[in-house]
Order: C-alpha cells, then sequence, then structure tokens
C-alpha cells in the first residue's frame, strides 16, 4: 500500500493557534453511529490502534509489556496543550465503542484522523498538529529516512493520434526519489 509522511507548513493566516481550533480539524473520537454511519465505519476500520496490551500481548506496538505507541491514551475532556509543548486531543467517555476481535474498545484507542480526509480517501489518514521544533524534527526524520521513498513513473502512453506507445525501457522511465512539497 502506498505510505507517506508530509509535513504541511501554514500560512499564519491560516494557522490553527488554539485547541478549539484544532478540534474543528483534527478528531480523536469514534463518531456517532446513528448520525454519521459511514464515518463510524471508517473510523472503526481504518483509525483504531490495537488490540494490544492485556487482549495481546504479542502485538507488533508492545515492548517490555508497553505500548510503543503509549495505547490507550487517557480520557481528556477537552484538547489541551501540555507542560511539554505537545496536544493532548479530547477523547470524552461519551459511551461510543467499536468491537475489534471480540473486544470493545472506546475513545482511548483512536488514532487521531480528519473526518473530511478519512471520507475522501477511504484509509488510514493520521493527522497531527505539530508546533515545536522536537514535532518538526521527527516529522523531517521520517520524510528523510532511507525507506520512505516514491517511486514514480513519467510516461507518454499515447502520441499524437491517439494509438499506444510500448514503453520499452522501464529503468530509465522510473524514479526513486524524495520529495517534500509545499502547498
Amino acid at each position: 500500500m502506498p505510505h507517506a509522511h508530509i509535513l504541511i507548513f501554514l500560512h499564519p493566516s491560516n494557522k490553527y493557534p488554539n485547541p478549539k481550533d484544532i478540534d474543528n480539524i483534527i478528531f480523536a473520537e469514534i463518531p456517532n453511529k446513528d448520525t454519521h454511519p459511514e464515518l463510524y465505519e471508517l473510523v472503526s476500520k481504518h483509525m483504531i490502534h490495537g488490540l494490544c496490551g492485556l487482549p495481546n500481548k504479542r502485538a507488533p506496538c508492545m515492548l517490555d509489556g508497553k505500548c510503543i505507541r503509549f495505547f490507550p491514551k487517557k480520557i481528556q475532556q477537552a484538547t489541551i496543550v501540555d507542560n511539554d509543548g505537545f496536544l493532548v486531543y479530547k477523547r470524552r467517555n461519551n459511551g461510543h465503542m467499536v468491537e475489534k476481535n471480540g473486544i470493545e474498545l472506546d475513545n482511548q484507542f483512536v488514532v487521531s484522523y480528519n473526518p473530511h480526509l478519512l471520507l475522501k480517501y477511504r484509509a488510514h489518514l493520521n493527522v497531527k498538529w505539530c508546533n515545536q521544533s522536537t514535532s518538526i524534527k521527527y516529522m523531517f526524520n521520517y520524510i528523510n529516512k532511507g525507506s520512505d521513498r516514491i517511486t514514480t513513473a513519467i510516461v507518454n502512453l499515447q502520441n499524437e493520434d491517439c494509438t499506444q506507445i510500448e514503453v520499452h525501457d522501464e529503468i530509465k522511465h522510473y524514479l526513486n526519489c524524495r520529495y517534500v512539497s509545499i502547498i
């Protein structure tokens, strides 16, 4: 499956300076199954972490008996910025549950997401807000590490009379590259 780490810098006029603004674009809760059934299914399928911990001690994210992704997260009534400057997303105890392998999971197991992107792309899209140089450094490490690359092809599949052109030398037509995008 395609995989990318994308860091987006926003113009100051488009930044989200406070937790209430961030709550409008980044969610870490299970949607209501009755009012948002499509989003509920997508969150259930793509945005639930686990199973790990006691139900599955052999999960890939487990190290020394703990989840390396720090799940389950704490219940949080409102989005806050902690003492270290990191965002802690709103995860209320609202009774919404998802069943995974026979176990009911609540908002403590939701990976942060944007509903619009999730509905559009229907895939795991972890969305995070970062405001610290350490967060940005972490993201640049992902963007620039050796295993994260894109393989792309630049080909013209049709000529002027709309007949198909056969590509002979695949190696010369493919590029293996890293990318940084500015929007």
